[in-house]
């Protein structure tokens, strides 16, 4: 068996950090994250809810207090639904820290572990592709016996399944030193070490329950939801939740999910890995401070926290490509390209359907309704506009409130995301970036911030 030679890049300082100290210090920090968290909510959610009831009983039965609380209704309606946390944390804590006990990527160069990742996106290619297969000769009315027609393409499936299960934590430790290397570079390291350290798990993430105020496009609550679930009962959910409450709901699915380690989809793409990681880092960095601690329950907050992970996504993860894959760079349209005129539809023919336009003016319109109080107007109005989506080519299940509060969330477009309408903050923090020296200067800014004006005041504005 053949010795590697000693990598000696300096991109990779940091593997020599003690195993111990790599393997326990993200599970520590997990603990004191959810201290903290748990510190907050009592503070500024559990003592006040106490009050509240206390007062409340004073003048009705006792379970009229818990009949309109919010928390407890969900609960109720969602009992059986909810995502486990605790044990995907186990599982994935467990994972975590066997590998990074024995860091076997150690003695690798970045050529073998850039081939290693290479072949393990090629496997997750491979092996979607037979599970579609699969799934179309179980579809198909014609196939008898189904089972039998497919033993080859199954047998092919699952040895490609274990071969995948036996690398993951390889590769996933690979490509969190790849995107650490250009955080090391931003100055988010401590002894060589990234603070917080990059963790993620490929896994199959739950949907989300997104709930909006019905008067207006805000975010009040969200609800992970158990993996599994179909489209029927999603409607189940919204509908249930939408009549109990008197709210605007939606179950979507997620790209990402900030937990710790965070959790990403097994995907073939590793542009979409990359810049996802480098996402759900970020909201990870930014735990500890005001736009972190106060994401639940401030809509600005959360718009300045979503907004800024794109940002840093799309730098870091471009970094991180240049650096490692740079057959995989997105080339940038120049100004040249850019001054070139848009071809135009031939005459008689309608031009074709502009979808960020569209999205942009419903959500525009439908701000403008909700403001005068005409609620049902704009509700029958967003579905109008979701079948002339629809009619184009775009599976929108639901357009409302719940939509556009989640999607409009992440406005890192310039000009603004199409589903953001007029939101100011979205610019803000596109103007903060562009007034900073750096992505890290950008991002160790953005973790000060507690309001709109703060990050207004930040970028000169």
């Amino acid at each position: 068996m053949g010795v590697t030679e000693p990598v000696t890049n300096p991109h990779r300082r940091g593997k020599s950090v003690n195993k111990l100290w790599i393997a326990l210090y993200p599970h520590f920090l997990v603990w004191l994250r959810r201290l903290a968290r748990v510190t907050h909510t009592v503070y500024h959610q559990v003592v006040p809810k106490v009050i509240l009831v206390l007062c409340v009983l004073v003048a009705v039965p006792s379970d009229g207090a818990q009949t309109y609380d919010r928390e407890a209704v969900l609960d109720r309606l969602l009992a059986g639904k909810l995502f486990n946390f605790v044990n995907w944390e186990f599982d994935a804590a467990l994972a975590k820290v066997g590998h990074e006990l024995v860091l076997s990527q150690l003695g690798l160069s970045d050529t073998d572990e850039v081939a290693l990742v290479r072949a393990y996106m090629r496997r997750v290619s491979n092996f979607q592709q037979l599970e579609g297969q699969i799934n179309r000769v179980y579809a198909d009315p014609a196939v008898k016996d189904a089972a039998t027609a497919t033993a080859e393409l199954r047998a092919q499936r699952d040895q490609l399944r274990a071969e995948l299960n036996a690398r993951q934590n390889l590769v996933e430790a690979i490509v969190q030193e790849q995107i650490e290397s250009v955080l090391r570079d931003e100055g988010f390291a401590v002894g060589g070490q990234v603070i917080p350290p990059l963790r993620f798990r490929f896994t199959e993430l739950p949907d989300v329950l997104i709930i909006s105020r019905r008067d207006k496009i805000e975010r009040i609550d969200q609800r992970e939801l158990t993996t599994g679930l179909t489209v029927d009962q999603f409607d189940q959910i919204e509908r249930g939740v939408d009549k109990r409450l008197d709210v605007s709901s939606l179950v979507t699915p997620i790209g990402g999910l900030g937990a710790y380690p965070t959790m990403l989809p097994e995907t073939s793409s590793l542009v979409y890995t990359i810049e996802t990681a480098a996402h759900e880092w970020t909201h990870n960095y930014l735990f500890f401070a005001p736009v972190g601690l106060n994401y639940a329950d401030d809509p600005t907050s959360r718009v300045i926290n979503e907004t800024t992970a794109v940002i840093v996504e799309n730098e870091i993860g471009r970094r991180v490509l240049q650096r490692y894959y740079p057959d995989l760079v997105r080339v940038e349209p120049t100004q040249d390209d850019q001054a070139k005129p848009t071809p135009t539809a031939p005459k008689n023919e309608p031009p074709p359907f502009d979808f960020n336009k569209e999205m942009r003016e419903t959500r525009l319109r439908a701000d403008e309704l909700l403001a005068a109080g005409k609620i049902e107007e704009a509700e029958a109005y967003m579905e109008a506009r979701r079948a002339v989506f629809v009619k184009n080519g775009y599976f929108v299940r639901k357009l409302n409130q719940a939509y556009f509060a989640f999607h409009g969330a992440y406005n890192a477009t310039p000009g603004g995301a199409p589903a953001a309408g007029r939101d100011p903050i979205g610019p803000a923090v596109q103007a903060l970036r562009q007034h900073s020296a750096s992505v890290g200067d950008f991002l160790r800014k953005i973790a000060t911030v507690r309001t709109l004006e703060d990050v207004q005041r930040l970028a000169g504005s």
